[in-house]
């Protein structure tokens, strides 16, 4: 049989093993082996070796048979016992004792959960770079990664690591693409275990990265580096970014907030080309009540705030051309509003997001949401957005005086022929103006007010044209502005709203009639329209008690009246509140104690201690005072009623003719129709005028806005008097 010769080498990586074991759980070795040489002798059997080796430590040191046997023949003295000392010393010279120190597992590096490797120089470099990388675009796309890893170590339990494969696939599923290189830097970088990576250090140090980009202002509007240097190799020790408006803060006066896109513009023509320019586009978006991000998001996916010159000058044209009254932007416009929002850092690209900004600024105020005590004021057309100058137009107030007034006499004199001969040139300029742009030439307009007769002198003419006059011609609508005024007609919904005012004005207070102070009265609506309707009072008035303290606040009472549909005047309600007041908070209502009263139209509390008490549930009445009667009006009545009642239903046949006349089947008719009915059966002759208005007023119901009879309650009383009298003695 052929042996394996022994390696020392071999040997020696076992007894590691054994120590490692030991180390990690903290056994004695030597206390197993005293146990089986009671001569201590040093000496033990082969047998007793194995098994304490393999046996009582097997599953915890984990040596298999080879290992084991291996161990003994190393450790085997001439008589063929084994010298567990010799193994003893060795395995124990590295073990510290475990009786006399502290725990120092805690702080052993591989224990701490940001534990990483050792990289070389180029590799720390290289993995700096890619680190960043990662970091710039998990910010753009606001990413977390920590959930993608959280989900696996829910299952597996593995404190903060997870499987090669697993951190691949999650990689993966992001978009975050890396090379094989990168990969087995990454894998180098947080292995641990030699086959899990530590998901915590990787993650701990993307957020370290993110953190100092973004506190030394190195990501850009979309959260992606900053492309100032083109050429050099991005790495995490980037220096500190040049800060272009520093020293160079323009304030201005038109959009309300400083730029700081451009240095102090030197010549003045061109911040009056900018500032006129911003204004025609104020005026145009204004009017037509346009949105300007409507016309420049679809460019920007990314939301990054900036998009291309060519996408930026696209997105111009369509909002000019966009709305009713379009407007002309010329190429030296569009290239001035480029210029002024160019992207300082890259200069290929547009900040769309301050040009919308400064644009929607006489609408309101932006990143309102984090000053929320500024109280805003709803700009007025003419206080905020004023009339843009045109190109090629003079300034009316730098404008000599004398001219300014030879303009105003001449303004005047048309305005007043024009008042006093009815004329309309707006029909006459608008024939000239072929493209309806709102200009036509100083011949047009000279033929326009010569041909209705408006003779003005060449000075004059020459005043209008110096004050209406631009690169595009005269201004023919501004000047009809200024000589056709026309009367403001008030609008048609202010009548409509004074009545909207009065009607849902609060009315004054009555003073409480006899009936509103009545609480049986009022107790009793109540009781009918919760019988009618089954309406439990209850269930609207506990959710005003969030606390259970059995009371609610007297707004909270009457909210939960009117929920109830309960149809009360002020008084009354009033009355309820002082009957049902809190004893203790006369400030709150015991509305426990008024739902019970009025549970009382359909039982009696504390029945199940009288259980021969049978309960008698409310009638509800129809009763009003239009149907009240006094004692002479009663006693008519009951005159009346005994005439009526001696001839039966049975033999007049009244019920079939007045449910004729009750098509709705309501139980209600009119009081012709029970004129009608009475007359047809020849009871009406039994009694007087008076007492047939007698009668309609006791048995009157008001339906609608008509007053009718219920004839119902009117038969059945006709049926107790005949049953009454026929069974009467007497």
């Amino acid at each position: 049989m052929h042996c394996k010769q022994l390696k020392l080498g071999d040997v020696w990586r076992t007894c590691n093993k054994i120590r490692a074991a030991i180390f990690r759980i903290g056994i004695n070795l030597s206390e197993y082996f005293k146990l089986l040489d009671p001569h201590k002798n040093c000496l033990i059997s082969e047998s007793q070796f194995i098994s304490v080796i393999h046996g009582q430590l097997g599953g915890t040191i984990g040596l298999s048979e080879q290992e084991v046997a291996e161990l003994a023949d190393y450790f085997r003295v001439p008589d063929g016992r084994i010298y567990y000392t010799q193994l003893c010393d060795v395995i124990n010279d590295s073990v510290p004792k475990f009786s006399e120190n502290s725990s120092i597992i805690t702080g052993l590096e591989w224990e701490d959960p940001l534990h990483t490797n050792r990289l070389s120089i180029s590799e720390e470099r290289r993995l700096n770079v890619l680190i960043t990388k990662i970091a710039s675009l998990v910010n753009m796309k606001k990413l977390i990664l920590r959930p993608y890893f959280q989900d696996y170590e829910l299952v597996s339990k593995n404190n903060g690591t997870v499987t090669i494969a697993h951190f691949a696939r999650i990689m993966a599923y992001l978009g975050i693409l890396l090379s094989a290189d990168d990969f087995n830097l990454l894998v180098k970088k947080y292995l641990k275990d030699s086959y899990t990576l530590n998901y915590i250090a990787f993650l701990h140090a993307i957020d370290e990265v993110v953190q100092y980009l973004d506190r030394n202002g190195i990501l850009d509007l979309s959260g992606d580096i900053m492309a100032i240097f083109p050429g050099r190799v991005i790495n995490a020790e980037l220096p500190k970014l040049p800060r272009p408006e520093i020293g160079k803060i323009m304030a201005s006066k038109l959009f309300g907030k400083q730029n700081i896109f451009h240095p102090a513009l030197e010549d003045p023509k061109k911040v009056e080309h900018i500032l006129t320019t911003m204004s025609m586009i104020q005026e145009h978006v204004s009017r037509n009540r346009l949105r300007v991000n409507t016309f420049f998001k679809h460019f920007d996916v990314l939301n990054s705030g900036r998009i291309s010159v060519d996408q930026f000058h696209r997105g111009l044209d369509a909002l000019a051309l966009n709305g009713k009254q379009r407007f002309f932007l010329s190429l030296p416009d569009v290239q001035a509003v480029i210029n002024q929002y160019r992207d300082p850092c890259d200069s290929t690209r547009v900040c769309w997001k301050t040009f919308e900004d400064d644009v929607d600024h006489i609408f309101t105020i932006q990143e309102l949401e984090k000053n929320p005590n500024v109280e805003v004021e709803i700009p007025q057309p003419k206080d905020d957005l004023v009339e843009a100058s045109k190109l090629g137009g003079k300034d009316w107030q730098s404008v000599n005086t004398q001219h300014r007034s030879l303009c105003e006499d001449a303004v005047y004199k048309v305005k007043q022929k024009i008042i006093h001969r009815r004329i309309l040139l707006k029909p006459m300029f608008k024939d000239f103006d072929k493209h309806n742009n709102g200009h036509v030439s100083r011949n047009q307009m000279r033929q326009a007010l010569n041909s209705n007769g408006i003779l003005l002198s060449d000075e004059e003419l020459f005043a209008l044209e110096e004050r209406f006059k631009n690169d595009m011609g005269f201004n023919y609508v501004w000047f009809l502005k200024e000589v056709e005024p026309k009367p403001t007609d008030e609008p048609l919904y202010v009548s409509f709203l004074e009545d909207m005012k009065r009607l849902n004005s609060e009315t004054p207070n009555k003073p409480p009639s006899r009936q509103e102070k009545d609480i049986v009265q009022i107790l009793a609506k109540i009781k009918g329209k919760v019988v009618r309707e089954r309406i439990r009072v209850l269930e609207f008035m506990k959710d005003f008690d969030r606390c259970n303290e059995q009371v609610i606040s007297r707004i909270n009472f009457h909210r939960g009246l009117i929920t109830c549909g309960f149809e009360l005047t002020r008084n009354e309600v009033e009355t309820l509140m002082e009957v049902f007041a809190s004893p203790m908070r006369q400030e709150c209502v015991d509305y426990r104690r008024f739902a019970e009263v009025v549970e009382e139209a359909f039982t009696q509390s504390c029945l199940e201690r009288a259980p021969l008490i049978v309960p008698i549930q409310h009638v509800p009445t129809k009763d009003c005072e239009k149907n009240f009667l006094n004692f002479d009006e009663r006693l008519v009545l009951g005159v009346a009623m005994q005439k009526l009642s001696k001839k039966p239903d049975l033999k007049m046949n009244l019920s079939s003719v007045l449910k004729d006349f009750d098509k709705s089947n309501c139980g209600t008719v009119s009081t012709t129709h029970f004129l009608k009915a009475l007359t047809l059966r020849g009871m009406y002759n039994l009694i007087s005028n008076k007492e047939f208005d007698v009668i309609c007023k006791c048995f009157g119901f008001e339906r609608g806005m008509r007053h009718e009879v219920d004839y119902r309650a009117f038969m059945k009383a006709l049926d107790i008097l005949y049953a009454t009298d026929k069974y009467n003695p007497f």
